[in-house]
C-alpha cells in the first residue's frame, strides 16, 4: 500500500521540479509566445511537461 504512495509523490516532485526548472530557463532567455500571448507561457509549460509525463508512464 505504501509503494503507489510513495511513487505518486515522487513523481508530483519530480514534475514540480522540472516545471520550475523551465520556467526558470523560459524567464532568464526572455522568450515569449508571440502575438499578445505572454499571459500563456506558465500553462503552456505545464501543458509541455504533463504531456511528456503521461507519454513517459507505463
Amino acid at each position: 500500500m505504501v509503494r503507489p504512495l510513495w511513487l505518486a509523490f515522487r513523481a508530483a516532485a519530480i514534475a514540480t521540479a522540472v516545471f520550475w526548472a523551465l520556467l526558470t530557463i523560459v524567464d532568464k532567455s526572455g522568450w515569449q509566445i508571440p502575438y499578445g500571448l505572454a499571459g500563456l507561457t506558465e500553462p503552456l509549460v505545464f501543458f509541455v511537461v504533463f504531456f511528456f509525463g503521461v507519454m513517459m508512464a507505463k
